[in-house]
């Protein structure tokens, strides 16, 4: 394969990060080389995630937290930050792994902590990189270059009724 594809998981229903972790531990368990950054989760928070332990693959957590939710505890500043990191971090993951995760690099461009102009020129460099896109709010263009989108649509959810997310279904 000259290029690595695109795969996009989007929309506003849950299974986002997870379609993208189970192509990840696929990818990994079938010996290729696997990154997962990720734009918004945090290294303290406990997710469950954190705690696979396979050779070839390896997570970057530089989030700052959720941006904008009541939860957010750091300053726009910081999250622009953070998603700065994350995205030179990916760069420099381009072309030395098979597959390349970008986890909630979606809401990043949408909340403006990042340029799409730069994650189009990102895409553009990945070579033979798979790279799978996540999160809420995809751009148009990033859809129209992509292999495959596939888009989480919510019928129901267990939070409608006030129920929290379940550690090891949720995070």
């Amino acid at each position: 394969m000259k290029q690595g594809l695109v795969c996009v998981f989007t929309g506003d229903g849950k299974g986002k990060t997870s379609a993208a972790l189970g192509v990840a531990v696929r990818a990994a368990s079938n010996g290729m080389k696997v990154s997962w950054v990720s734009w918004y989760k945090e290294k303290k928070w406990p997710i469950s995630e954190m705690n696979l332990k396979l050779k070839n693959l390896k997570m970057y957590w530089l989030g700052e937290g959720f941006y904008k939710l009541p939860t957010d505890h750091a300053t726009p500043t910081e999250h622009k930050h953070a998603a700065a990191a994350a995205l030179k971090m990916a760069e420099k993951l381009l072309g030395k792994v098979d597959v390349l995760v970008l986890d909630e690099v979606n809401n990043a461009v949408k909340d403006k902590l990042i340029d799409l102009n730069y994650l189009i020129k990102l895409i553009g460099k990945r070579g033979k990189t798979h790279l799978i896109l996540t999160g809420r709010g995809a751009s148009r263009r990033v859809l129209e270059g992509a292999d495959l989108v596939t888009e989480m649509k919510k019928i129901k959810h267990p939070f409608d009724k006030g129920i929290k997310a379940v550690k090891g279904l949720d995070y």
